[in-house]
């Protein structure tokens, strides 16, 4: 069986250490001794250290085994790994005024998730609050940035995983076909229904020494008489998604039109060069007919998904170029895919277009 979810990339770990030098903190009247501050910073470090490996959940251990492969608990609780050290509601603040930084974001499942040890964190805020991070915002309120959903990250190399889980039920497979494709997964059966099965997907990356590396754990129900080749009924998408969709087509659009103008490759971070769209426009910027091009105005008309991880876009835009004979409108449908780089443009076709007069 092959489950499409939305999807790596890793950032630095972050963290913050604050240590005054006596200068600074002594007062004239009353000196502090070298002793009295050594002990204090040590305990202040190691008080940090145990809040960090509250975060650390070993996958050998048989209580996170059972909560991992637990389908109540993940059904009352809303997560798909419960525990009690971070928990839907809390805020980014909250948790890292307890557990430090977050160690990186990873850009999958329909929205980043920001991992602090062994726990994914689905944020209300779509990213978290951030200032050195191509996934993160500055702008983002971390006091406002609530969890959402939390799930099990390994981090760990795939023989180390299954020596701790056992084989998995479906062994490592690359989704293959349509836009999605190139992924990595592998899955646990962790509850046969009458009419469903409960499966835990685990994600999976090739490092830069071709080791296979597990990342985030997803679950999901999934009916037992779903015919994989059947199409499934395009349905819209909540309030979230399409806040992040329409900002990265908004984007897209904008390095479109610095593309078209002076080649600035940035649009490479939106779209694969394997894709139709890809050779779409990297001819029409050979052409040298869409110099000169200018946007006035974007609108999101509608947003769908037409599969798992596959979103259908419509937008209507005014431009002009070099050869528009001045300033059109036009309607275009995108397709576009959640990939392990995020959200990427695979193909667009063009519905209308007209000349304002």
């Amino acid at each position: 069986m092959q489950l499409f979810f939305s999807s790596i990339s890793l950032m630095i770990l972050g963290s913050c250490q604050f240590s005054p030098s006596l200068d600074e903190t002594a007062s004239v009247d009353e000196p502090v001794t070298n002793e009295s501050s050594e002990e204090s910073i040590e305990e202040i470090t190691n008080d940090n250290t145990n809040d960090q490996d509250a975060t650390l959940f070993d996958i050998n251990s048989t209580e996170v085994q059972e909560t991992l492969f637990s389908s109540s608990s993940i059904e009352e609780n809303n997560l798909t790994f419960s525990q009690d050290v971070i928990t839907e509601g809390m805020s980014q603040t909250e948790i890292e005024e307890q557990f430090g930084a977050y160690d990186l974001v990873y850009p999958g499942h329909g929205r980043p998730v920001t991992i602090y040890g062994n726990l994914g964190i689905v944020f209300s805020e779509i990213v978290p609050h951030g200032t050195n991070d191509e996934f993160a915002d500055e702008n983002v309120n971390p006091d406002e940035n609530i969890v959402e959903n939390v799930m099990y990250y390994a981090g760990l190399p795939y023989d180390e995983v299954v020596d701790a889980l056992g084989e998995p039920d479906d062994d490592i497979y690359e989704t293959e076909g349509g836009p999605v494709s190139g992924l990595l997964f592998m899955e646990y059966v962790i509850e046969d229904r009458e009419d469903s099965t409960i499966i835990g997907s685990f994600w999976l990356h090739e490092n830069e020494s071709g080791e296979i590396m597990v990342d985030v754990m997803t679950v999901d129900e999934v009916p037992n008489d779903v015919d994989d080749g059947a199409a499934q009924e395009p349905e819209d998408i909540d309030s979230d998604e399409a806040e992040r969709i329409e900002l990265f087509i908004t984007g897209y659009i904008d390095d479109l039109m610095n593309y078209y103008n002076n080649g600035n490759e940035d649009i490479l971070m939106r779209t694969d060069e394997t894709s139709p769209n890809y050779d779409k426009i990297t001819a029409n910027q050979a052409s040298g007919d869409y110099s000169n091009h200018e946007t006035y105005a974007i609108n999101v008309n509608n947003i769908t998904a037409t599969e798992e991880n596959v979103y259908e876009v419509i937008v209507t835009r005014e431009y002009s170029h070099a050869t528009s004979n001045g300033r059109n409108i036009t309607e275009v449908e995108y397709t576009i895919v959640e990939t392990p780089q995020g959200l990427m443009l695979y193909d667009y076709q063009t519905l209308s277009n007209e000349l304002i007069e």
